[in-house]
């Protein structure tokens, strides 16, 4: 018997069925009870829409505004790819050392252990993205800013 479950959990631990959310599945997030934090040295918000915390194990999701002038500084999401969707404005992004323009209805595919930047031009009104993480964990550096709006309960 002991046999019998120890090989249980072994099997259960490396098809990934033992992490057990510890919070409900949330299957809609309203935007409005999302938690917002300031970011790019107050020049924008990121809401953390989907994640660990709303029982989302495999991915997350956010949106991300931006002003002109603000800056996502060069940095890599080793265990986590990466994908954004423009919704509105335009951006200078930097993968792997080479600079490219994106714009409104634009897709972002970055890579896990890519490294990548964002520039906003100076007067650009506004940049919005949804934002994606498989892989979820990079969007918990977001609850560094100060909150502008936090969670409230469905």
């Amino acid at each position: 018997m002991l046999r019998t479950s120890l090989l249980t959990a072994v099997l259960c631990v490396s098809a990934g069925c033992a992490r057990v959310p510890t919070v409900p599945v949330r299957y809609v997030v309203n935007s409005a009870e999302a938690p917002t934090f300031r970011i790019s040295q107050g020049k924008g918000a990121a809401t953390l829409l989907t994640n660990e915390e709303t029982g989302a194990r495999a991915a997350s999701m956010g949106v991300l505004d931006l002003q002109g002038g603000a800056g996502v500084p060069e940095h890599i999401h080793e265990h986590s790819v990466e994908m954004l969707y423009v919704e509105e404005g335009e951006a200078e992004m930097t993968i792997e050392g080479q600079t490219m323009p994106v714009k409104k209805g634009d897709a972002v595919y970055i890579p896990a252990g890519i490294r990548h930047a964002a520039r906003i031009p100076e007067g650009t009104e506004c940049f919005r993205a949804v934002q994606v993480y498989v892989g979820p964990g990079p969007e918990a550096r977001f609850r560094q800013g100060e909150p502008v709006k936090p969670a409230t309960a469905p």
